[in-house]
């Protein structure tokens, strides 16, 4: 896999993490499936080993942003 950087406006953004909160899934796996379908791409790669991405909870609505914080409270 190749990681790349997309800038999104607002509403673009909000509309996609919207779609991944209700798959339950993450924003990138909601790109790649959006990317595929667009681009006809015939093969398709098996992402079934990363289905654990977004499949938690918390309380906390700042962990993609803060995480390193986080890990650091734990560990400290």
């Amino acid at each position: 896999m190749v990681r790349t950087q997309l800038q999104l406006d607002k509403p673009t953004y909000e509309a996609l993490r919207r779609v991944a909160h209700r798959r339950r899934t993450s924003m990138s796996s909601v790109v790649r499936e959006i990317l595929h379908d667009h681009l006809d791409i015939k093969e398709r790669v098996d992402y079934t080993k990363l289905s654990f991405i977004g499949s938690g909870s918390s309380k906390e609505g700042d962990i993609s942003t803060r995480h390193d914080d986080y890990l650091a409270e734990d560990f400290l």
